[in-house]
């Protein structure tokens, strides 16, 4: 879960969906983001800060 740290007990501020690239979105507080896509039936996940 270690990806997942920075946005831990953050506030969701906005959700995309669908985002620009055809996934969701997901807004914390702080500008952070994790941006969520099926690439080939595996769920990809995205942390942006």
């Amino acid at each position: 879960m270690g990806k997942f740290d920075s946005i831990k007990m953050q506030d969701l501020v906005e959700v995309k969906d669908p985002d620009e690239n055809g996934g969701v979105t997901l807004v914390f507080n702080e500008n952070k983001s994790i941006q969520l896509k099926v690439v080939d039936g595996n769920l990809v996940s995205e942390v942006k800060e």
